[in-house]
């Protein structure tokens, strides 16, 4: 065989090699809802206060070196605005008046590309834009993950945010001796799989 052939067929072998690492490191993501969970909670002049996202959805491209991400890209959230419910329907009531939920209907995070800053070990920071009550806001995700299986990643994390920051008029209850706080926190636990 001729040395140019030799080297042709050699840097086709690498190139579709190198395509094929490359591939199988980014791969496809989607949440498992019976095994994710998503709580908002806040303060209030009366008490404390927690809501819970019964039905949410999310998937993502992520890529790894190693069981490192690299990348983060695609990313999809949503959360109807009707599935935030506590155990007091008032309440419930009370939050899908404020976010109102029949002009804007759902939460959304959306990312297109990120490279993942990484933090710590396991412990990464994104940036994707948040829409609640249809305003846009950068916010930056902090989050750690687990990678127990090569199919399974499990990712937990919290977000400070500020309901005024969306437009929202922090609600209030029993004629006004009731006040929520701006500040509210959202803390998840996803599991997220790639099928």
């Amino acid at each position: 065989m001729k040395k140019s052939n030799l080297k042709y067929l050699l840097l086709s072998v690498l190139i579709f090699s190198l395509a094929n690492t490359l591939s199988f490191g980014q791969q496809q993501f989607k949440v498992i809802p019976s095994e994710s969970k998503l709580v908002v909670s806040g303060t209030s002049s009366v008490h404390d206060w927690e809501i819970e996202a019964e039905e949410f959805s999310c998937n993502a491209t992520i890529s790894f070196n190693e069981n490192s991400i690299t990348e983060i890209s695609n990313v999809n959230f949503t959360c109807p605005v009707e599935s935030l419910r506590s155990n007091n329907k008032i309440m419930n009531n009370k939050t899908q008046k404020a976010l109102n939920s029949d002009k804007s209907p759902e939460i959304n995070f959306r990312l297109e590309n990120s490279v993942a800053a990484n933090l710590d070990k396991n412990s990464y920071e994104l940036k994707g834009l948040l829409t609640i009550n249809g305003t846009d806001k950068e916010v930056g995700l902090k989050f750690t993950y687990d990678r127990a299986t090569q199919n399974r990643i499990k990712i937990e994390g919290e977000v400070p945010l500020k309901m005024s920051d969306f437009k929202i008029d922090p609600p209030t209850a029993m004629m006004g001796a009731l006040k929520t706080a701006d500040e509210i926190k959202v803390t998840y636990n996803i599991i997220l799989e790639n099928k």
